[in-house]
């Protein structure tokens, strides 16, 4: 592997940041986690209710994406941590019932990706570039909630893009929803009760919203985008 760059041709552009680059970025980080703790601290976030949607519910809210990118060998590796972290993160956030007007945020329920926890290296935006980082993937899950909020018309609090589009990735449809702890988040509120539940199958991760029956229909939509290991 050449020094600063991925070990992959199709992904010659995901170099890693300069020493100086990359220590005036974490000093920037820094800042805004401890600023975003504090403003958390004083709103008091609250976890969903766990437990499973009552029977009458019907699914307003469905993004099937799958865990693999087209083959490519040499990021084996990265692929395989993404599919962990997505895993670890799912367990974390597991299924429960957010009542009306509570606001979801994405890091409030999968808590900080670090070694300790289980999660381990995948590949991630920063500053533009593609880079290995722990916890590395994430992404893929902000972007199959933030596309089920919208079909559920929830109330988007905050939502941010990829520094980069990425070819295949949902940022490419505009529904991308890039995540970073814990100062970049994704949180969404409902005017009704919302039941939500995020799993990993066999090849796919799934993200579904589920609410009273008055709310609609049950849907069943598949996201359109196909993404790849950020």
């Amino acid at each position: 592997m050449t020094e600063g760059q991925a070990d992959d041709a199709d992904l010659a552009w995901a170099e890693t940041p300069g020493r100086l680059s990359a220590l005036l970025f974490q000093a920037k980080v820094a800042i805004f986690q401890t600023r975003r703790a504090a403003l958390d601290l004083v709103r008091g976030l609250k976890r969903f209710e766990p437990g499973p949607a009552p029977a009458d519910w019907v699914t307003v809210g469905l993004s099937r994406t799958p865990l693999w990118s087209e083959d490519r060998s040499r990021e084996h590796r990265h692929q395989r941590g993404k599919v962990e972290n997505l895993r670890r993160a799912a367990a974390a956030i597991g299924q429960g019932t957010l009542p009306a007007g509570q606001v979801f945020s994405f890091w409030r329920h999968v808590g900080r990706a670090s070694r300790r926890r289980g999660f381990v290296d995948g590949r991630m935006l920063k500053e533009g570039r593609l880079v290995p980082a722990i916890g590395g993937g994430l992404c893929q899950m902000s972007n199959g909630l933030y596309d089920a909020a919208l079909q559920a018309d929830c109330e988007i609090v905050e939502r941010h893009g990829h520094s980069r589009i990425v070819p295949g990735s949902a940022a490419e449809h505009g529904q991308d929803a890039t995540v970073a702890w814990n100062y970049v988040d994704l949180r969404f509120r409902s005017g009704s009760p919302l039941h939500l539940e995020v799993m990993l199958e066999a090849e796919t991760l799934v993200v579904r919203f589920r609410a009273p029956a008055p709310r609609g229909a049950t849907r069943s939509i598949t996201s359109p985008a196909t993404p790849v290991a950020v």
